[in-house]
């Protein structure tokens, strides 16, 4: 039911019990039964604080992982595939974390972490989603303070939301 798009899982789990943060919420929505098992964190590239257990227990939660390197060996047509095989026939909620971006893509973020995706390569997943039933979408972490003289964070976040939209309005779902 939802695909975030993101570099980091950050969810909140009793074995590191660090508080609540960014990602806390999705753990929650498991928890409460908000969250089907055809989740998918996709370009996730950034470090666990334990990796085999936050690993473990993203995969108990209902997510499938697609790293932000995964790219590089089955290309953006294998992640579109990867994505729709996963979420194909569910009602879709996407959450584009703007740090699934590289900095150099996207450098207004709170959570800059280096080796994520272009923004080309972001923008042709979104429109390979065509076709699938979206019924809501965001972009978060966008912290325009913290962009360059070109606006590049909020130029790529205003072409993310524009590929969501039009993803909503050439398949209308009905209720």
């Amino acid at each position: 039911m939802r695909k975030q798009q993101d570099q980091c899982i950050c969810e909140f789990t009793e074995a590191c019990c660090r508080g609540v943060n960014h990602g806390t919420f999705l753990h929650l929505a498991h928890e409460e039964g908000l969250v089907r098992n055809t989740s998918v964190h996709a370009g996730i590239r950034a470090p666990v604080a334990n990796r085999k257990y936050d690993l473990k227990n993203d995969r108990r939660c209902g997510f499938d992982i697609i790293t932000a390197r995964d790219i590089d060996k089955i290309t953006t047509h294998g992640v579109i595939e990867k994505l729709k095989a996963r979420v194909t026939g569910t009602k879709l909620y996407i959450s584009v974390d703007i740090d699934v971006l590289d900095p150099a893509f996207a450098p207004a973020t709170g959570t800059a972490e280096v080796g994520g995706w272009s923004t080309r390569e972001l923008l042709t997943i979104l429109d390979g989603l065509q076709g699938l039933d979206v019924v809501g979408a965001d972009v978060v972490e966008v912290t325009p303070i913290y962009d360059n003289p070109g606006e590049t964070t909020v130029l790529a976040a205003a072409e993310v939301v524009h590929s969501l939209i039009t993803l909503m309005v050439n398949k209308p779902v009905k209720a």
